[in-house]
């Protein structure tokens, strides 16, 4: 049979898609691509979280690690390592003690070299090693610190501190005031105690983990007081600086008190959204027992604020912010207790069992037991 024009047009005619057709296919792939970037995007942040949750855990180790090769000690908050810098001495933060459990031993011992001496000198500047990146101790959702010279997302745990440092300041040379010998807890007499084995160190020891100098707080320590299992050691903190840094605010969170003009902190009251510690007068503490007691350990309804202190309270800067904060969902911050668990905490905890959490022996002080599974 002859094949005409006609015939070839209709059978080798190609047909396509209407744009209706068009418009309902785009919509069903729009429809399916809003349903599952959320899912995957909800699925990248829990990885990210994962990583930071895991970092606190291999830091962790690395401090077991340290404690069980020096009798049970914590290393120093700053001043456990140093080097010579001419004929200054300078000291590292925290974080250096732990390199060598965290296979960094070879910066380390570049670290500790002296630098501008006649011999002994790192083979880099200390310049060039401060620069390193340690991945172990960043957070991916750390934007301030996350592939940054230096950068710093993981914090110790340094107990109560004076408002403002006692001097208006935060994040200056001042942080280096820190110390439980320089702060003057309520020690059951009219003037402040603060050298040596006082009481007042003792009590001041009796909040944080990590402190600079002679250190009562140990594992031991800890588990024969309130419990390794209720005192945090380690947190996160977006406004944390530098691991090599020997700031209190660039490698440590605390708890701020309102102390008075003579430096003692205020005293508590049952009011609901009190700050201070202790029940007796700022001038003449009656009561040894009750150095450490909040408002919210005192009852008839009272509750304690951690003002700037409180977890992801608004930035005051890097450094310059004493307090566990994160980009996660909601402010919630990973945290690291002294037993080796890891978990997450709310920003909108109870503020009076975070001020708990903080204190190695603050039962021995007047504060209440809190739950064993916080």
């Amino acid at each position: 049979m002859l094949r005409t024009r006609d015939n070839v047009n209709r059978t080798g005619k190609r047909r396509g898609f209407t744009l209706i057709e068009l418009l309902v296919v785009i919509s069903i792939i729009a429809t399916l691509a809003a349903l599952i970037l959320p899912g995957i995007q909800g699925a990248r942040e829990s990885a990210r979280n994962m990583q930071c949750m895991n970092n606190l855990r291999n830091i962790g180790t690395a401090v077991a690690s340290f404690t069980s090769q020096s009798s049970g000690k914590y290393p120093k908050l700053s001043g456990q390592d140093s080097y010579i810098n001419v004929a200054t001495r300078v000291s590292y933060g925290w974080p250096v003690a732990l390199f060598p459990a965290m296979d960094n031993a070879a910066l380390y011992r570049e670290l500790v070299k002296s630098e501008g001496a006649a011999s002994g000198n790192s083979n880099e500047p200390h310049s060039t090693l401060f620069s390193k990146q340690i991945a172990v101790l960043v957070c991916p959702d750390d934007q301030n610190n996350f592939q940054q010279p230096g950068g710093l997302s993981y914090v110790a745990n340094a107990g109560y501190a004076p408002e403002n440092n006692g001097n208006g300041q935060w994040g200056t040379v001042n942080d280096l005031a820190h110390d439980a010998n320089n702060i003057e807890w309520r020690d059951g007499q009219a003037t402040a105690v603060n050298t040596g084995n006082s009481i007042a160190n003792r009590v001041g020891q009796s909040t944080g983990v990590f402190w600079r100098g002679s250190s009562i707080v140990t594992v031991d320590f800890i588990s024969n007081n309130d419990g390794l299992q209720q005192t945090i050691m380690l947190s996160e903190n977006q406004d944390a600086r530098r691991w090599y840094s020997p700031f209190t605010g660039d490698i440590a969170f605390a708890l701020q008190v309102p102390v008075d003009s003579a430096g003692l902190p205020a005293a508590a009251a049952v009011a609901p959204n009190d700050r201070g510690l202790g029940t007796g007068t700022d001038t003449a503490p009656t009561d040894i027992n009750s150095a450490l007691m909040t408002a919210a350990d005192l009852g008839g309804g009272g509750t304690f604020t951690a003002g700037d202190s409180r977890i992801s309270s608004p930035s005051l800067g890097q450094g310059a912010t004493w307090r566990p904060s994160s980009a996660h969902t909601g402010g919630n911050v990973n945290v690291y207790y002294c037993d080796g668990h890891a978990k997450t905490l709310a920003s909108n905890i109870d503020e009076g069992v975070y001020a708990r959490l903080l204190t190695p022996n603050g039962t021995r002080y007047g504060q209440d037991t809190i739950q064993s599974d916080l």
